[in-house]
């Protein structure tokens, strides 16, 4: 845990406030895995006529090896390593919105453990 003042032992610390000592929110391509690319999904929704797109929503999402992954609507599912550690039996939810003006460029993500923010990152073009 992190040792931070005014945190009790046990309890996840907000890092969204706190910081990763220097480590940027934005998501690289290597920290994120998923089935469509914003890339793809704006060729494939291009493609099927869609002129314009948002999206934003709260899924459920599971943890495994610094991995936290989840299912969002359109996007398919995603993984994204994360620099904290989730502990046994939490509740874990994502919430993100699409980027961009009509057709998505990137999402916005931010990860909550038992409804409280922990860690916020973007991916694509935000």
């Amino acid at each position: 845990m992190s040792q931070c003042p005014g945190c009790q032992s046990g309890v996840v610390p907000d890092f969204t406030k706190e910081g990763f000592g220097g480590q940027s929110l934005v998501a690289t391509s290597q920290d994120i895995t998923s089935t469509h690319t914003p890339e793809s999904l704006q060729q494939q929704l291009s493609s099927e006529g869609v002129l314009a797109l948002a999206v934003s929503a709260c899924v459920g999402a599971s943890y495994s090896s610094g991995k936290v992954c989840f299912n969002f609507p359109i996007f398919g599912n995603i993984c994204i390593n994360v620099p904290i550690h989730i502990p046994v039996g939490a509740q874990l939810k994502v919430c993100a919105s699409t980027c961009g003006s009509f057709i998505p460029t990137g999402l916005k993500i931010t990860v909550y453990v038992n409804n409280v923010a922990v860690y916020n990152t973007s991916w694509g073009r935000c």
